[in-house]
């Protein structure tokens, strides 16, 4: 209704490396969108513009970006294997929980 997208990326079960973090947290701050960790147990980055779509992606899918706000202090560059979308919609199993291995479960 706004005209702004949701860009969600692929975390299969929740795991996430620090490196995609890092990723798209750059890219949250290159295209200044808002985050959110998702009932899917997806971080989703809201509020990007439909011209940035495309970049946005690219940036996700190819694993680098790079961010500097000199007035925020901020600078960042990433360069990491790359995400995939995830699925938005359709017939497909989700919310599963999943135990992230012997060291954390309890």
């Amino acid at each position: 209704r706004s005209g702004q997208y949701s860009v969600i990326p692929r975390v299969a079960g929740g795991e996430i490396t620090p490196q995609e973090m890092i990723l798209m947290g750059a890219v949250a701050l290159k295209y200044n969108l808002w985050t959110k960790i998702t009932g899917a147990q997806r971080i989703g980055l809201f509020g990007a513009n439909t011209w940035h779509l495309p970049e946005i992606w690219e940036d996700l899918v190819r694993g680098r970006t790079s961010f500097h706000n000199e007035a925020e202090k901020v600078s960042v560059s990433i360069e990491t294997e790359g995400m995939e979308s995830g699925q938005a919609y359709g017939k497909a199993l989700r919310a599963v929980k999943s135990c992230v291995g012997t060291s954390w479960c309890r």
